[in-house]
């Protein structure tokens, strides 16, 4: 299969970069500052032209009054009334230049201006306000003289500065709000995906009757919770069917196979010396009635009716007292049993089923270890509490792609099934597994096949106890 373009600097982002809690809040936060920038170059616009209208509105307004006064009196009586504004002007803000047809001087306040009609910014050059910006008119007056009106930018600057700063404030504003509602919404999304996977991983568990949790609001959360639900519902109910049929089947034969073996018996009696054919139906009879055993077992493992009766055991002493068992079959098949134990360490579960799981383990190393080879049993105490169980031989092994299915039932490799054997006890040692909350890993002993329990640290309030 072809890698996914781009999939390898996703996976190299921090985990929390790829959360949908985050990209809500990203989006959330990145829609408020474009609403925010939005508005404000409205506000932006429409302030500062508003302001920059008004200003040349009084410019033309003033250059209009000028030019009929020098359509009635000529440049004269313009010098008298640029003279009479100038000093009639407090605020410093009106700038006017009127200059002879030869370019001399005649009246104003400005030491250069524009010869060209029509609008100009100039940025004044000494005087009072050196460097200061005017928002200068040229007009050609009849007689042929030149005249310039300008007004003072510096209103529009100051209202320039002070949207800025506002904007500046808008903007942080509308930036801690955007983090802040981002991450509310950010953290629901966050807490109900939590909510809906934990009721997930409790079903994958074994807790089939966990259900994800419904608001009463009905939105899409509620409504992928409810579509969710309704298909754990007939997993549920698929489940119950197939291990009711399955105990029905397993109870419903063995009885009548209890029937057969004994008369079987019976006849092996009378036969005599020459019963050999009747022995070894009582036989298959045994091997079949071990497999509905198995299966019965395994059905009432997997229905999790054993977890109430889960207490606080001796994990030491049941390793032991298996190794111990099956020291004398090693012993058999010319193998060393080798126990290394580490005392006094405890687990929470049925002790019942546990050894039962790490008996067919054993069972399974000392029957497809090689003969005249090594088994090892070992227990140690895990990293971050409870506790790690190895059983290793050194036999033919299983390979890689076979690790996966050996604990299916009735499921064995071709090397096996010319031995005894049912193939159910993997899929029983994997059933007790995880109604303990206990992985089981299969590894390569080079040679051979290494098991590896990983038991779950004591529950505190037990592990306070001890």
């Amino acid at each position: 299969m072809r890698p996914i373009e781009g999939s390898g600097r996703r996976r190299g982002l921090p985990a929390w970069l790829r959360t949908t809690a985050f990209r809500v809040t990203l989006l959330h936060l990145v829609l408020t500052l474009a609403g925010t920038a939005t508005l404000s170059g409205v506000a932006w616009l429409a302030t500062i032209g508003f302001a920059a209208r008004q200003l040349a509105a009084d410019v033309e307004q003033d250059a209009g009054v000028l030019l009929r006064v020098a359509r009635l009196g000529g440049a004269p009586s313009v010098a008298a009334m640029v003279d009479a504004r100038m000093a009639a002007d407090r605020t410093g803000t009106e700038y006017y230049l009127l200059a002879a047809r030869d370019g001399a001087r005649l009246a104003g306040n400005l030491a250069q201006a524009p010869r060209a009609a029509g609008w100009r910014t100039l940025r004044l050059e000494g005087g009072e306000k050196p460097g200061a910006e005017v928002l200068a008119h040229g007009t050609r007056l009849p007689d042929g003289a030149f005249l310039v009106v300008a007004r003072d930018l510096a209103p529009v600057r100051n209202l320039e500065s002070r949207l800025l700063g506002a904007a500046g404030w808008v903007g942080g504003t509308a930036l801690l709000l955007g983090l802040l509602g981002g991450a509310l919404m950010g953290h629901g999304v966050a807490r109900r995906a939590a909510a809906m996977g934990a009721a997930l991983a409790a079903v994958e568990a074994g807790e089939i009757g966990r259900r994800l949790p419904v608001r009463a609001g009905g939105d899409e959360f509620d409504r992928l919770a409810g579509r969710i639900n309704a298909t754990l519902d007939r997993l549920q109910e698929l489940m119950a069917t197939v291990r009711q049929v399955t105990d029905d089947v397993a109870h419903d034969l063995r009885t009548p196979l209890s029937r057969l073996r004994q008369r079987l018996e019976a006849a092996q009696r009378d036969a005599g010396p020459q019963g050999e054919a009747v022995t070894g139906a009582i036989e298959e009879c045994d091997r079949i009635l071990g497999v509905f055993e198995a299966l019965l077992r395994i059905a009432q493992v997997e229905g999790g009716a054993r977890r109430a009766s889960f207490s606080r055991f001796d994990l030491s002493g049941v390793v032991e007292a298996v190794a111990e068992v099956y020291g004398p079959a090693a012993e058999e098949r010319h193998q060393t049993l080798v126990a290394r134990v580490a005392p006094g360490v405890a687990a929470w579960g049925d002790r019942e089923l546990a050894t039962q799981m790490l008996a067919n383990l054993v069972e399974n190393a000392v029957r497809h270890g090689r003969e005249g080879g090594t088994v090892e049993v070992g227990l140690e105490r895990g990293p971050r509490g409870g506790a790690v169980v190895t059983v290793a031989d050194n036999g033919a092994g299983i390979p890689a792609s076979e690790r996966g299915r050996v604990f299916r039932r009735f499921h064995r490799l071709d090397a096996a099934r010319s031995s005894p054997g049912t193939g159910l006890g993997l899929a029983l040692a994997k059933a007790v597994a995880d109604l303990h909350g206990m992985a089981i890993d299969l590894g390569d002993n080079a040679p051979g096949l290494r098991v590896t329990v990983s038991v779950p640290p004591l529950p505190r309030q037990d592990a306070r106890s001890a």
